[in-house]
């Protein structure tokens, strides 16, 4: 899936979370998509689509405090370490194993009640591909909740500042790229924004790490200073203090089919 290697980046990652609102504020969107949800269902089948170590699906699922008996966890992560912490950092939550995605046999084709892909999309090989298998293992009664973040982004905007400094367009798919492949298919999506706050100490170092977070491999190419220069009207006195938001689709199968 990935086209950009997260291991290198941890701890930039780290750094971004760490400063950065978007977690609570896409929990408290998530929370409220998924309210009742699990009521009457003896069951909840949950695809955690590009889990990392697991951390935002544990604030999530404190939040919706669901029966550890009804909740069955598939994951899914390119990087192995990270799944493996995933696995166990969300095993309290459920009294079932923790399944894989890679495990499950092509021919089962297991579908899922709620497939979740939390800012992960950016970095799909194949966009259209990715989303028709994943409409491919939701139920027909189930929500996919997407998180991704659009062209008026301001970390979006610094992508196309870096990318444009090397004359080439955003090698990374965004909210209108998943918007466009969406409306081909027939299902029913509700799009809402999401807002946040990442604020940091100032520093070039800490600018760098949300630049190597952002840009990963590709930032060796990039001439640094200009790119330096982009966080200078987010300065509010020591700290940079960015606000913007992501967008975050409900996708849900057509009634009709």
């Amino acid at each position: 899936m990935a086209a950009k290697d997260f291991g290198a980046i941890e701890t930039d990652y780290a750094f971004f979370m760490s400063h950065a609102t978007e977690a609570k504020s896409d929990v408290q969107e998530y929370a409220r998509q998924l309210a009742r949800f699990a009521d009457n269902r003896s069951v909840v089948h949950l695809l955690d689509f590009g889990c990392g170590t697991g951390e935002f699906s544990r604030q999530l699922l404190e939040t919706l405090a669901w029966p550890t008996a009804s909740l069955y966890l598939t994951l899914f992560e390119p990087v192995d370490h990270q799944q493996e912490t995933a696995a166990e950092r969300l095993s309290r939550f459920s009294d079932h194993a923790i399944a894989s995605l890679g495990e499950a046999s092509y021919d089962q084709r297991p579908t899922f009640d709620i497939i979740l892909s939390n800012h992960v999309l950016y970095y799909a090989e194949d966009l259209g591909q990715t989303v028709a298998q994943l409409l491919e293992r939701l139920h027909p009664e189930g929500k996919m909740l997407l998180a991704i973040a659009g062209s008026e982004n301001a970390l979006i905007k610094l992508w196309k500042v870096g990318f444009g400094l090397l004359d080439q367009p955003i090698p990374f798919y965004i909210a209108q790229d998943v918007e466009t492949i969406l409306a081909v298919h027939n299902v029913c999506v509700d799009n809402s924004p999401s807002h946040y706050q990442l604020r940091f100490p100032d520093s070039e170092e800490n600018r760098w790490k949300i630049l190597r977070f952002l840009f990963g491999d590709y930032l060796r190419q990039i001439p640094r200073e200009k790119l330096l220069e982009e966080f200078d009207p987010y300065v509010r006195q020591d700290h940079i203090e960015i606000n913007t938001f992501s967008e975050h689709f409900v996708v849900q199968r057509n009634s009709e089919t």
